[in-house]
């Protein structure tokens, strides 16, 4: 800028001056006597903000928020730049750099590549890390037990490290009024690229199932789930597993035990659990229940009774952490760590046929919730087409199977997933239940209005324990009891009304374990799978930012990535939520509101995806009925020759 431009612009701010504050001020200015300094202007009750404060957080903590954010820091780099970078207090580029070098310098950030996969090196130090980040920032929240009439058992002790080699340290339950800690360990294999993946959660906190409040253990590249292949994996984490649940951790000064409960799919509990499997004899991992009355094994049906027995209030022999214990000490000293346990009989082994890998209270198993919902919601399904072949025959089930999958694609607006199976998601699970009456009315004038009224109430009762099963939450007292009643008579009502339907093991899990699971600990969510489940689909979506060399580097990367981004907890990540109206304040009572899902007219979508999702609701229909036709042509067979 010239001289003379320097001075049109001063006579100009002068005038303005003196127009604003009068004479004898602007004189004082001028003499040097008063400073003026210019403020933006916010005005009472509008809706500009003043300038936001710098930034305080630190570099490791701005760190971790843009790993959980999924950028990479030369994105983050460029915003940092393009909105004010330093003046606003975020890090610079070398900053971070050196913040992600002291990190990784962690026990619990340090990752370490092994023939199985990529694990964390220390699981205890990573509990230990996110255990005081939530006394830190407040978030941690006590779970409590309940007693029989369901009301919370004050923790009034600190645990007290046992002896060496006390069994009970081994079985993760302390008594109810210990101070502890509730952990979950789950893994599940799944994703693309196919991995499996080891994930501890802590339900001591409000959202125990978000990516970043839980604590990736391992990422393992595999095709195979097998004993073999998980107890390598887990080979790496059990001696640390076992330590925890020994010696407690240390939570703001207080001494506490960690109750240690196991989660994931049904397959995986029972691969962890040397189990035979869901077709065993003694399916149950909760009790000795058998899977159907047989000649072989008539002894133990009458000993222990069925699964099919659903008129029986309780199972009468639950599993126990003793035999659990027993046949993981039965391995012959010259076997291999994973040889079937051979040379005794079905009354001792129990469809255990090798040593588990871990011995806790089969209490504190976890009754997968989310895979009883996707199954349940499946076979309920599946009954619509079974009624259609038993009063019309296989080539109507078809027809009807077609027309069903229309319903759902066009009226109930869910479709299978490929990447889930070919089955409905958690979400689609929750929206057809809400939607059921759509599915009852395509049975009308097809079957007998008996069978339809039963069905439909089948519905009915599935919809409330959907709910309450799912909800990652703690449930009142009265919603317990109303959730072990009413699962009573989902089975039983299921069984009567349809007699060929077979009582699964989720079936037999829903009408007793999960109400006894819920009655001790107040909640089946907080404790559930999903958070395993949405690890697959974080890395199927995201594996391309973690590419490397080897796929096990790939995973490598994505487990310090995760580790790295626990630096944020949920006060960093959350936001004030807005209050609730009051209720019933938006809800739509006018037929015509478009808010009901009725009068909205639905996504745009082109012809070739409309075709393909036709497509692929034909084909789900297609596997869906060839189950239900075998399902009932066995069941007229075993009527044919003479059995129940």
């Amino acid at each position: 800028m010239k001289r003379s431009q320097r001075y049109k612009r001063l006579a100009s701010g002068i005038k303005l001056l003196t127009d604003a504050v009068g004479g004898e001020v602007k004189a004082a200015v001028v003499a040097g006597a008063l400073t003026v300094t210019g403020v933006a202007p916010v005005c009472a009750g509008s809706r500009r903000l003043p300038g936001a404060p710098p930034i305080s957080l630190t570099p490791e903590r701005q760190l971790g928020i843009i790993a959980a954010s999924g950028v990479s820091l030369s994105a983050f780099n460029r915003i940092r730049r393009g909105i004010g970078g330093s003046r606003l207090g975020l890090a610079s580029l070398p900053v971070l750099r050196a913040a992600r070098l002291r990190l990784a310098g962690l026990p619990a950030k340090q990752v370490a590549v092994t023939a199985s996969g990529a694990h964390l090196v220390s699981l205890k130090d990573a509990v230990k890390e996110k255990l005081d980040a939530l006394w830190e920032s407040n978030g941690f929240v006590e779970r409590l037990l309940r007693d029989r009439d369901l009301k919370p058992i004050p923790q009034t002790e600190a645990y007290q490290v046992p002896a060496a080699g006390d069994i009970g340290s081994m079985a993760a339950s302390p008594p109810a009024n210990v101070k502890d800690v509730h952990m979950t360990l789950g893994l599940d294999k799944g994703g693309s690229p196919s991995s499996v993946k080891i994930v501890a959660g802590l339900a001591n906190q409000r959202r125990p199932h978000r990516l970043t409040n839980t604590i990736l253990v391992g990422v393992c590249p595999a095709d195979k789930d097998k004993y073999d292949e998980v107890s390598a994996m887990l080979g790496e984490h059990l001696d640390q597993v076992a330590e925890l649940v020994r010696d407690g951790i240390v939570v703001g000064g207080v001494r506490r035990a960690v109750r240690l409960m196991l989660s994931g799919d049904y397959e995986a509990l029972c691969t962890v659990h040397g189990h035979k499997g869901p077709s065993a004899t003694m399916p149950c991992l909760m009790c000795y229940s058998t899977r159907a009355p047989t000649a072989t094994h008539a002894g133990l049906d009458l000993i222990f009774g069925t699964l099919q027995d659903v008129d029986v209030p309780s199972p009468t022999h639950p599993r126990t952490s003793a035999h659990l214990v027993e046949m993981a000490s039965s391995r012959a000293s010259g076997d291999p760590p994973g040889a079937l346990i051979d040379g005794t009989s079905q009354a001792t082994l129990r469809s255990i046929e090798r040593p588990p890998l871990f011995t806790i209270d089969p209490r504190q198993i976890v009754p997968i919730p989310l895979h009883i919902l996707l199954g349940i919601t499946l076979r309920l399904l599946r009954l619509a087409m079974e009624l259609i072949i038993s009063c019309r025959g296989g080539a109507a089930g078809l027809a009807f199977a077609y027309g069903l999958a229309e319903t759902l694609r066009c009226t109930v607006r869910v479709r299978p997933t490929h990447y889930h199976g070919g089955v409905f998601i958690g979400r689609d699970c929750h929206t057809i239940a809400e939607a059921s009456d759509a599915v009852c009315r395509t049975l009308l004038g097809l079957v007998p209005e008996r069978d339809h009224v039963a069905y439909k109430r089948l519905w009915f009762l599935w919809k409330g324990l959907a709910r309450t099963m799912s909800r990652a939450a703690e449930v009142d007292a009265a919603e317990a009891r109303a959730f072990r009643a009413n699962a009573l008579l989902f089975v039983r009502h299921m069984k009567r009304s349809f007699p060929w339907v077979n009582i699964s093991p989720k079936l037999h899990m829903l009408m007793y374990h999960a109400p006894d699971f819920l009655d001790r600990f107040g909640s089946i969510g907080l404790y559930g799978e999903q958070s395993i489940e949405a690890w697959h689909g974080f890395y199927t979506q995201n594996s391309a930012k973690y590419a490397a060399g080897t796929e096990v580097e790939a995973c490598a990367n994505l487990v310090r990535v995760m580790a790295v981004a626990r630096e944020a907890n949920n006060t960093h990540l959350s936001s004030d939520t807005r209050r609730s109206a009051k209720v019933g304040a938006r809800r739509a009572r006018r037929s015509g509101d478009r808010r009901k899902r009725e009068n909205k007219a639905g996504s745009v979508e082109c012809r070739a995806t409309r075709e393909k999702a036709i497509r692929e609701g034909r084909k789900w229909a297609r596997k869906v009925f060839k189950v239900g036709d075998r399902t009932f042509e066995t069941f007229l067979t075993r009527l044919a020759s003479g059995g129940e």
